[in-house]
């Protein structure tokens, strides 16, 4: 029988070289072992085939990641990496195989893998407009097997963006605020074996909310819009890619909020 370890460790460690800089690091080791879906399945699964491997054994992780913050008055910087060996990764991945009805067949399978990236973000809000925040996000994760292959299901580099407006008060309207946000998908272009890859996108949207007092009741009320220009795209992630279905276009809500308090 094969011997299965289950050791966990971590230990990280702070600084703090003044009150706006501060550098943090942490070492781990962590244990999985394979779950009843992945030893067994033998189905569909959705939108596909599903077939299991019993052979699977548990999953070793040795990962380090750092990172360092600079939170001033007005102007926020973060900047943060990892890198993860993994021995035995799980994974599931699509292959050439056709059920009698036509549908691909994918099977689950482990590999020793490695998976890095990062993340960076600023966030600035000027003295001189307090009610201004601008926010920007920059991430990225890479996962690649033993053989150099590309491991399945690895998201695009993703930059996000925000803009928020808020005062403390408008004519009867309380704490109203106005976001304007994006995120762009660069192109997924490492796809891993019988996967397809996807190209890059921006999703645009907007919304503005405010709470409301009636006698002495406070309720909030809100409007968003997502993906305002009806953009169509594919997300590498979703199961519905391979089947040729978009994901989610313009999308228009009305919300209100009435919370109730009991004393």
């Amino acid at each position: 029988p094969t011997r299965r370890s289950s050791d966990l460790a971590s230990v990280g460690l702070t600084y703090n070289l003044n009150e706006k800089i501060m550098f943090r690091a942490n070492l781990a080791k962590a244990y999985r072992a394979p779950n009843l879906s992945e030893l067994t399945s033998n189905g569909m699964h959705g939108d596909r085939y599903e077939i299991g491997n019993d052979a699977l054994t548990p999953e070793n992780a040795y990962e380090i990641d750092m990172s360092m913050h600079y939170h001033g008055d007005y102007f926020s910087f973060d900047l943060a990496g990892f890198y993860n060996l993994i021995d035995n990764y799980i994974f599931i991945s699509p292959t050439t195989e056709l059920t009698s009805t036509g549908m691909t067949i994918y099977r689950f399978s482990q590999t020793n893998a490695k998976l890095y990236g990062g993340e960076a973000g600023v966030h600035f809000h000027p003295k001189s407009f307090p009610w201004l925040h601008v926010q920007g996000i920059y991430s990225t994760v890479i996962g690649v097997q033993e053989n150099d292959n590309y491991l399945p299901f690895i998201p695009a580099h993703k930059f996000r963006y925000e803009t928020w407006i808020g005062r403390e008060k408008i004519g009867f309207l309380l704490h109203p605020n106005f976001k304007i946000s994006a995120l762009t998908a660069l192109k997924q272009n490492h796809p891993s074996p019988y996967e397809s890859s996807a190209n890059g996108y921006t999703l645009v949207n907007v919304g503005i909310n405010a709470d409301i007092k009636l006698s002495n009741q406070l309720m909030n009320i809100g409007l968003s819009a997502n993906n305002i220009f009806d953009t169509q795209y594919f997300d590498h992630l979703s199961t519905l890619k391979p089947l040729g279905y978009l994901n989610e276009g313009r999308n228009i809500s009305l919300s209100l909020k009435v919370p109730f308090g009991i004393k």
